[in-house]
């Protein structure tokens, strides 16, 4: 029996040994350290805005936009949409291959045809004479110390000057140098050093021009002979030149360059642009064939199509931004963000995952990274291993939970209810029991195997030995812990162990088994359970977190609020070494560091949000495991989830009435009745869609306004002083951006204005002066004609007799008015229609009676009041009256019907006249004083008197009426005139 055991485990023992060595032999036939992780990366095309996919360039402004230089334009990104500068903004050439930023934050770009300096927007050439310039690559521009501009362009350089409001150039290099050195007319890059000097790929060779002149280098210093695109210096004083072929750098101090070539077929290729960039960590980022190579921890990282990163033909330029991520510019597959870099490894399918369902991990003392799947069990042999082996002794079944316990033996479980245990010595695998469905292994300190299955809870009291799996002894006879599924276990600090069913929470302490209800009745099931590092428990129930904590009273549940949980499944919790609670979810990860809650998923670098219902794993260095639906994530430095996260708002541009206002702080704009649109831009790139932006219009608005879009529109904002105040928050990082204001003014138009309003104050005193005088005048007058009345008695009786008879044709007149509108009432009208009648009788003439009709009269009315009517009835009457000759006739035929009798006129020569009193209607809104303007209109129907058909005059009305009535039913607001059929 012990020779079969040996065996046995000889063989165990010979696999592993086989694996381990298949799997260094996978990572040493894989050129330059391949690193196996999927990237989480995301691609930025057409569909987002970017035209072309040729990236040739990338840099970043200070403000924050990022700028593209393609084949086909240049692009600037604000993290949610992508804008075009052409030839509107005085860019005239599409094919951008070089962008820099200065000091003075000007940017310039650099294209096949000719160099522009943009500023505040605009883009302005840069002339050589008559001749333009233009740059040979991404690494032709460059700022010298003393702020001045060195270009290549045509394999030379040149010095940028301003001049007379604009730019011009000059050559670097004097006709005698030039003519001295054949290298400086092949110059191939350029790169400006802090000392002042600055190096060059010349020719195929490097040289560097300083305060001793020009020196060239070669094979003795460590230079092979390439052509060098690519020089930079890193933070830590090294030199870094990437040619063609070759990588080479010149540590500091050191006077001969050290050959860096990353190994393998890597760079023979023939590229158009390569790259070379630094990143927050220090780590170099050069191009390679296969995308890029990472120097990190003295060897090099290659990234490409098996991680999942698509190039086309080559990654051509690079950035890391101010937040610290990595762009990538591809030629043919647009802009690509490396999301998470380098916090976030994932691992799937690809890299040897026999299934992307993830459920366990652990690390055994050998240092291999075990990863338990729904398809089997694999691991990684050493921490450089690129791909997954499987496990030798392990069937392809559901592995979820793993443990070592006291003695150095592994011990895994599936959910097909295998348990199986490893010699941690000789590699034997043994399956100890085939139980119901396993959930959850635990091992706790006095070395007991704590085993939760679908049908209660097992144990094995001594792992040493063949025994098989009994119930836990002491439990209740027909307890939920016996008989029903154990969902989750663990060990306190104080030693206690826990034990979790639908509803109850277990407690075994000093060998007392205690129960507690943890479950309402109307509660969903407790599925998620973790120890806490202060003692207790947490839970996770639905979508809510729960501390649990015995208490002299019994168990005392406190929920741990979050802003982030709201309808989202808590399906897993970790407490980690710093006291950070993590929590799994089904729409990604959630972590509250005790001070806040962030959320992170697929966009920050999480392989899938759909998180598995599995223990996170914590490796001894800190770093955390994930196990999802598709695949697996791996933080790499968990600290940096909290880093803080600058977030800032800026007001992009401003529009009215479809054309773009240039606004700036203080600015007066003219008043408009147009809309106000402003477009509010984050520079931020990562949680984009957990942005929102806050807002109010101060002299507008009291409350604040939050929005997920960031467009604001203001309809006809009336005249006065405004303070647009505006934040960004961000839902996942629970942070917010300071509150920033941008003040205008918005001026009144010239009626409204200070002087126009001066000078009706002037008008106004003239007219009082006017007055006065009129006044004196009329004192003056009525003293001589009180004299008069003195001297002549008769002439006083004849005024006193004529001033009666006015006062009679006064009453008369009073008795044919309208005693609202002071129009002519319907008996006056008529007598005056008769009387019309009877003269175009007599002398042949025509005359035209016009009926009309306010529309919709009733309405106002009833909207707005018998008073608004009435005030409307009344400006009618003025407006008719200013619209018609002094001697033409307006009278009130009855409520909102109106009489016009225009003599002298026909349809021919009066329809004109007809058509001013319609629009003196329609034309202008009527003031209903604080009740606004109300717009009105009228429908008339027009009736012509022919004296060789004379008709009467209510005949003429009728006739009128009926064209009225039918000028209502074409749709009102018009002129109808009475047909020739109309008559009896």
């Amino acid at each position: 029996m012990q020779t079969c055991r040996w065996r046995h485990g000889s063989e165990m023992r010979i696999r592993l040994f086989i694996a381990a060595a298949l799997a260094a032999l996978l990572t040493w036939m894989t050129p330059a350290g391949v690193s196996a992780q999927q990237l989480p990366v995301e691609y930025l095309t057409q569909r987002d805005g970017l035209g072309n996919l040729s990236v040739n360039a990338l840099v970043q402004d200070a403000t924050g936009y990022l700028w593209v230089g393609t084949e086909n334009g240049l692009f600037r990104y604000n993290g949610a949409a992508f804008r075009r500068h052409g030839p509107a903004e005085g860019l005239a050439d599409t094919a951008v291959l070089a962008l820099m930023v200065d000091r003075r934050q000007r940017l310039w770009a650099g294209t096949r045809e000719q160099l522009y300096v943009g500023t505040q927007g605009r883009f302005q050439p840069v002339r050589f004479g008559d001749q333009g310039l233009w740059a040979d690559s991404s690494q032709s521009l460059v700022e010298g110390t003393d702020g001045g501009i060195i270009l290549l362009s045509g394999r030379e350089l040149f010095q940028v000057f301003e001049k007379e409001g604009g730019f011009a150039a000059r050559r670097f290099f004097s006709d005698p140098q030039r003519a001295a050195t054949r290298a400086l007319h092949e110059i191939e890059s350029l790169m400006a050093d802090a000392d002042g000097s600055l190096w060059m790929g010349c020719g195929k060779t490097l040289c560097v021009h300083d305060a001793r002149g020009l020196t060239m280098l070669g094979a003795g210093d460590g230079v092979p002979e390439d052509v060098w695109r690519n020089i930079r210096r890193t933070a830590d004083g090294t030199l870094w030149a990437r040619g063609r072929h070759h990588v080479i750098v010149l540590e500091p101090g050191s006077r001969r360059f050290i050959d860096r070539t990353p190994p393998g077929e890597l760079m023979r290729k023939a590229t158009i642009e390569t790259s070379l960039v630094e990143d927050a960590d220090h780590r170099v980022l050069v191009s390679v064939d296969q995308g890029l190579a990472r120097w990190r921890g003295g060897r090099w990282e290659v990234f490409g199509a098996d991680n999942g990163l698509k190039i086309g033909s080559g990654v051509t330029a690079m950035l890391v931004d101010r937040d610290h991520g990595l762009w990538l510019g591809t030629g043919g597959h647009g802009l690509v963000r490396w999301m998470g870099y380098d916090n976030w490894e994932n691992w799937g399918t690809g890299q040897g995952l026999p299934d992307d369902k993830v459920f366990a991990f652990l690390r055994d003392a050998a240092g291999r990274l075990r990863i338990g799947t729904r398809s089997g069990l694999v691991m990684m042999p050493t921490p450089q291993a690129t791909r997954a082996v499987p496990l030798p002794g392990y069937r392809a079944e559901q592995w979820n939970s793993m443990v070592i316990d006291t003695h150095g033996q592994l011990w895994t479980a599936s959910y097909v209810g295998s348990l199986m245990r490893e010699d941690g010595h000789s590699g034997a695998v043994t399956q100890v029991a085939s139980l119901p469905m396993i959930f959850n292994l635990l091992v706790d300190r006095e070395g007991r195997l704590w085993v939760s299955t679908a049908q209660g809870l097992y144990v094995i009291e001594d792992t040493r030995s063949a025994q098989a799996p009994q119930v836990a002894p002491g439990l209740p006879a027909g307890s939920d812990l016996a008989r029903e599924v154990t969902r989750r276990s663990c060990q306190g600090t104080d030693g206690s162990l826990w034990f979790l069913t639908a509803a109850r929470l277990w407690r075994l302490r000093d060998g007392q088994w205690t129960d507690y209800l943890a479950r309402q009745k109307n509660e969903s099931d407790l599925e998620v359970m973790t120890c806490a590092k202060g003692g207790g428990v947490w839970l996770g129930q639905g979508a809510s977190v729960w501390h649990a904590q015995v208490g002299a009273s019994g168990l005392v549940k406190r929920e741990q609020p979050s802003p982030l949980l709201r309808d989202r499944l808590v399906v897993a919790l970790h407490e980690d070494r710093h006291g950070w609670l993590w929590v799994s979810t089904d729409v990604g990860l959630l972590i509250w560091n005790r001070q806040q809650w962030r959320q992170f998923d697929d966009s920050d670098g999480l392989v899938w949000n759909d998180l598995n219902a599995r223990p996170l794993y914590e490796e001894d260095d800190g770093t955390i495991w994930l196990a999802s639906t598709n695949g697996a994530s791996h933080v790499i430095r968990p600290e940096r989830l909290f880093a803080p996260y600058p977030l800032s708002a800026i007001v992009e541009n401003v529009e009215r009435d479809g054309k773009p206002l240039h606004v700036r702080d203080g600015d007066e704009l003219p008043w408009s009745a147009g809309a106000l649109t402003m477009q509010m831009a984050s520079l931020s790139y990562e949680h984009r869609n957990a942005l929102r932006f806050r807002y109010r219009l101060a002299g507008l608005e009291q409350e604040w306004s939050t929005t997920a879009i960031p467009q604001l529109r203001y309809a006809a904002l009336p005249p006065g002083a405004y303070r647009l105040q505006y934040a960004v928050l961000n839902l996942d990082t629970q942070s917010e951006s300071e509150v920033r204001e941008l003040r205008f003014t918005i001026l009144p138009p010239w009626w409204l204005s200070r002087w126009f309003f001066l000078l009706c104050g002037l008008l106004a005193v003239l007219a009082l002066l006017l007055l006065y005088r009129y006044r004196v005048r009329g004192l003056h007058a009525r003293n001589a004609h009180m004299e008069t009345v003195v001297r002549d008695r008769t002439r006083a009786l004849e005024t006193r007799t004529r001033e009666l008879e006015l006062s009679q044709e006064a009453l008369r007149e009073r008795a044919l008015r309208d005693g609202l509108t002071k129009a002519w009432n319907r008996v006056a009208m008529l007598e005056m229609l008769e009387q019309a009648a009877l003269k175009s009788r007599r002398d042949g003439g025509t005359f035209l009676l016009c009926l009309l009709d306010l529309d919709h009269f009733k309405r106002i009315n009833d909207t707005y009041g018998h008073l608004a009517g009435d005030a409307v009835l009344r400006d009618l009457v003025r407006r008719l009256s200013e619209s018609v000759r002094p001697y033409d006739l307006v009278g009130r035929y009855g409520g909102e019907e109106f009489l016009v009798l225009l003599p002298d006129l026909g349809r021919t020569n009066g329809a004109a006249r007809v058509e001013a009193m319609r629009m003196a209607v329609a034309a202008t809104p009527f003031d209903l004083g604080e009740q606004g303007l109300l717009a009105v209109t009228a429908s008339f129907g027009v009736a012509e008197f022919d004296p060789a058909h004379p008709a009467a005059g209510l005949e003429l009305v009728r006739r009128a009426d009926l064209a009225l009535y039918r000028a209502k039913e074409l749709g009102r607001n018009r002129v109808e005139y009475a047909a020739a059929e109309e008559a009896d």
